[in-house]
């Protein structure tokens, strides 16, 4: 299994090198009789709680997603609202909105300002997994995010041309899609299990548990473990970068899918590092956070500083677990701004950093404004 790995890996650059990271760690761990039980219950708690909502959620997203709309065109003729539909634009969960504004500020269409509001807006594909555990606190952190983007953009806009950086405008380059090798029955069977998982997840959220015990086997357990494994390993075996899956999610079955297990396999890497940290600490993590008392909201912002929307997951999923207070969760939905980091630090370097580094000054402010006083 590790040398099929590798040959990905150097057969599809694509192929990150986190990805070998997770395949070779969590297999580490399920080797040992003493990390088994907790690999298996992460798992199966990740697919169970968390994937069958945010399936549901991203598939709702897609059905939405039906008419092609230029607003590009729009927006290059409604220049005064450039701020607020960029705002819009990087508010709809996922990274699309975001890189499709990056996308414009390339080809002058859209100003410097209207690029801050968006990475402020931003919130990645973290909000799929906000959404789906906790509805509505994801609709309060999205609108006030919403909020505090359209404020940075338009006081932005009064400074533009001192903060704005020159640079050569130049054509974005798309990379097309590499294969992917995920056989189309890790597709079917995942649908498979998704089904009951939803079942399963409904009746968890409500704070009921039902064990189905079979020959000892509790079967909800073994179906989630079943499912996380399977998650994983679509995540594991698309060679596509997250941009692209961010570019290509609405387009078919396969895509959504991709975009759910991808969300999904972060979620199992953070539902992991809380059970092995708690192990480890003899189960007084709880105890342990508290000591950095007003430090986690600027914890959560600094997080939110790496490309990508992975950490961002792991700290959305540090808040739903109850590890983290809502101060940090609103200063990283601020200060992240997921995989739309990735083509904007390749469009333009100065302009992604800068943009990034002004996010941080709302994100500061308003997560201690709540931390203190809400």
């Amino acid at each position: 299994m590790v040398e099929i790995v590798l040959k990905l890996a150097s057969r599809f650059p694509s192929l990150r090198l986190a990805k070998i990271i997770v395949f070779l760690v969590l297999s580490s761990l399920f080797i040992f009789a003493e990390t088994r039980e907790l690999i298996i219950k992460s798992m199966g708690d990740a697919f169970i709680s968390v994937t069958s909502f945010v399936a549901a959620t991203v598939f709702g997203f897609a059905y939405l997603h039906k008419k092609d709309f230029d607003i590009q065109s729009f927006i290059k003729k409604h220049e005064q609202f450039d701020v607020f539909m960029a705002a819009f634009l990087g508010a709809i969960p996922g990274c699309g909105g975001a890189i499709m504004v990056m996308t414009m500020y390339v080809r002058n269409s859209i100003s410097f300002s209207a690029v801050i509001a968006t990475l402020v807006a931003t919130m990645g594909d973290a909000a799929f997994l906000l959404i789906a555990a906790k509805p509505f606190v994801a609709l309060i952190v999205v609108s006030l995010t919403f909020g505090i983007a359209i404020v940075s953009g338009y006081v932005a806009k009064i400074f533009e041309y001192k903060i704005a950086p020159k640079f050569d405008r130049k054509a974005v380059y798309v990379e097309e899609d590499l294969p992917n090798l995920a056989p189309n029955i890790f597709y079917k069977f995942w649908f498979f299990l998704l089904i009951p998982g939803i079942f399963l997840g409904v009746i968890n959220a409500f704070g009921n548990k039902i064990n189905f015990i079979f020959n000892g086997n509790d079967i909800g357990l073994l179906l989630g473990f079943m499912g996380g494994l399977l998650s994983i390993s679509i995540w594991l075996f698309n060679p596509s970068s997250d941009v692209q899956i961010a570019e290509c999610r609405q387009k078919n079955f396969r895509s959504v899918v991709d975009l759910t297990c991808f969300v999904t396999a972060w979620v199992v890497v953070a539902f992991i590092s809380f059970e092995l940290i708690n192990y480890f600490l003899g189960g007084k993590i709880f105890e342990k956070l508290i000591y950095l008392g007003p430090f986690v909201p600027l914890a959560a912002i600094l997080v939110g500083f790496i490309p990508g929307c992975g950490p961002q997951i792991m700290v959305t999923s540090m808040y739903i677990a109850g590890h983290v207070p809502l101060s940090a969760q609103i200063g990283n939905a601020i200060s992240n701004d997921g995989d739309a980091l990735f083509p904007a630090i390749a469009i333009s370097p100065k302009a992604a950093i800068l943009a990034t580094l002004y996010s941080a000054i709302p994100a500061v402010l308003v997560s201690y404004v709540w931390y203190y006083f809400i």
